[in-house]
């Protein structure tokens, strides 16, 4: 365990290897985490440098970047190259780093909103490693001037460990925030350190009491929280546990700890496991199996000691109950209310409720229309009667009687006319919810589509991440013919379509003397490249692939040398590995009649040897 002071003196831990006295090594999830965590503090004090590694190792070599600088600046190293996703997603938007670049963090979190404050520096070989040393120690010479000026005051001085205070959670604010009510005053709670990707609905309830510090009106619980290592204990083999889905490949079990297991369900869901293997606080070493409807479940642990358990299982809901007839009076019946109240709306699926909205408007709409029809036919026709009945006594004479009656009739006409504006306005009323029904409906399948591709993001990450701990795992095999020989069947299983491979087999193929020490020793290109285009000239793509530059070889550099063959191998045929690039990798190998290949060696672009 390696602690790093807080600016104030309080503890800001980071689960970490001390493999090294000069830097700090990042091993698990939760250290990349923690790690960003620290890095986004505000009151950060010292420059940082964090170095990302490929399969084969860092190339900026972080002990002599630690030897550089000194006490200048703390240097980390991620310690796999899938770390580096972990690191991503809980840095800001384009400040991470990897795949072998390294990048300088100053003091405080401002960088984080100006990217062009925290450089990062990048290195394809060793010699580039080198340099990028020395461009990284200038970034931290430059950084001197954003260190906090520490100001010099009358006042009495600042605690450097402030107090312990108790507190109760007031408000939580969706989606990462939780409004704590002190003695004196009001706190915040940023529940996207303390649990990332959490909702804090899930750690904290209303009323409940909190024990921590306060600082700059940031509330830090220092205390009566359960740990990743408390769930993972809790987590007995043979148990069933809930689970909260977060991707399509893993679950969490508690805040923290995250674990790899395979499921359908939508992120954000609760699910039932079964404990086959229980393994560690990082997340390894864990089997999970999915339980559909369990007997028995086991209480999730509480994100704070003495609280709720901070997810439940629900079993799926059942159908409800269909609704009894009205009595006599039209009136239902309570039992029948009570049961229609019971249902929870939130299992209702909104395209079927939408549907019945829809439908109901659409009966409204025409039980409206033949209503307005009938009243605007019944006053038409009072209208008829009125000029047509007789006035009752004492009968009013001459003219004041026929101006009574056009009053009449002028105000029944205006009243059938404001029917037909109200029968207008009600027909705009249902377009418009017609219209806003629509809308509705296209936002949710905006909504679906936007979940689809996010689960689809993440299956990417995950299967780019499986890739890199397969890839990690180093050599299977200890002949190095044998895993060339492995590394090329892999290649072209994974390249070639299932319907595609009994036209393009692998032909016949060997290795001279030396070819594989030159793939080992060949500097500038991956081994994965080298394994691609071996696959192309085996399978007879290379011959039409522009960018493959595959020819006969020459004895000499002059255009009019002759080509290169051997009694035995054949003839010797040259494929480029890389172009538009200094000193471009080639290799070189023969072809016999037979279409048997022998790969001869790998070099630069000028070496003509075979």
């Amino acid at each position: 365990m390696v602690t790093n002071a807080h600016p104030d003196g309080g503890p800001l831990s980071i689960a970490m290897n001390d493999i090294s006295s000069l830097y700090r090594s990042i091993n698990t999830t939760r250290d990349a985490k923690e790690l960003a965590a620290m890095l986004l503090h505000p009151e950060r004090e010292r420059p940082a440098v964090v170095v990302s590694t490929t399969k084969n190792g860092p190339l900026i070599r972080p002990a002599d970047l630690a030897k550089r600088l000194g006490p200048d600046a703390d240097v980390y190293l991620l310690g796999s190259a899938s770390l580096a996703y972990d690191f991503q997603d809980a840095m800001p938007w384009d400040t991470s780093v990897y795949g072998g670049a390294a990048r300088c963090y100053p003091p405080g979190n401002s960088w984080a909103n100006n990217t062009a404050k925290s450089m990062v520096r990048l290195a394809y070989t060793e010699e580039e490693g080198r340099a990028a040393i020395s461009l990284l120690a200038d970034d931290v010479a430059a950084m001197e001037a954003l260190v906090p000026v520490k100001v010099t005051t009358t006042s009495a001085p600042r605690p450097t460990v402030s107090a312990a205070v108790e507190g109760t959670v007031s408000v939580i604010l969706e989606p990462d925030g939780v409004l704590i009510k002190l003695e004196d005053g009001i706190a915040r709670i940023d529940t996207s350190l303390l649990a990332p990707g959490i909702s804090p609905q899930r750690l904290f309830s209303p009323s409940q009491k909190v024990t921590g510090t306060v600082r700059d009106g940031i509330f830090t619980i220092t205390e009566g929280l359960h740990t990743p290592g408390d769930a993972a204990d809790h987590a007995a083999r043979g148990t069933v546990q809930p689970a909260l889905v977060t991707s399509h490949k893993t679950v969490a079990l508690f805040p923290g700890l995250s674990v790899r297991h395979a499921n359908d369900e939508p992120v954000g869901s609760v699910i039932a496991v079964h404990i086959e293997l229980s393994g560690r606080a990082d997340g390894k070493a864990w089997k999970l199996g999915t339980v559909t409807d369990p007997d028995e479940i086991t209480d999730a642990l509480p994100f704070v000691i003495g609280g709720d358990p901070w997810i439940r299982w629900e079993p799926s809901p059942s159908a409800p109950p269909a609704a009894e007839p009205t009595g006599a009076a039209g009136i239902q019946a309570p039992d029948t209310a009570e049961r229609q109240d019971a249902v929870d709306p939130a299992d209702i699926d909104p395209f079927t409720a939408l549907d019945a909205v829809r439908s109901r408007l659409e009966h409204l709409s025409a039980e409206n229309a033949r209503l307005s029809g009938e009243l605007e036919a019944l006053l038409l026709d009072s209208v008829a009667e009125t000029d047509a009945a007789p006035l009752p006594s004492p009968a009013l004479g001459g003219a004041e009687l026929e101006r009574l009656r056009s009053q009449v009739a002028l105000l029944t006409r205006e009243r059938v006319d404001m029917l037909r504006d109200h029968r207008r306005a009600m027909s705009d009323a249902d377009e418009l919810a017609a219209e806003n029904a629509r809308m509705a409906h296209t936002i949710e399948r905006l909504r679906e589509d936007v979940r689809k591709e996010r689960a689809r993001a993440d299956r990417a990450r995950q299967m780019a991440r499986d890739i890199d701990d397969v890839a990690d795992t180093g050599p299977l095999f200890s002949d190095p013919e044998d895993q060339f020989r492995h590394e090329i069947y892999l290649e072209w299983a994974t390249r070639i379509p299932a319907g595609s491979k009994s036209d393009s087999p692998l032909a016949d193929y060997g290795f001279a003397e030396g070819f594989l020490a030159s793939v080992e020793e060949i500097q500038g290109i991956d081994r994965s490249k080298i394994v691609a285009v071996a696959v192309e000239v085996l399978t007879g793509l290379a011959d039409a692939l522009p960018g493959r530059d595959m020819h006969r070889l020459r004895g000499g550099i002059s255009g009019t040398s002759s080509f290169v063959e051997d009694p035995e191998l054949g003839t010797a045929w040259r494929v480029a590995l890389q172009v538009k690039t200094a000193s471009a990798r080639r290799m070189h190998f023969w072809r016999g009649t037979d279409g048997r290949i022998v790969f001869a060696t790998v070099g630069l672009h000028d070496d003509m040897d075979i």
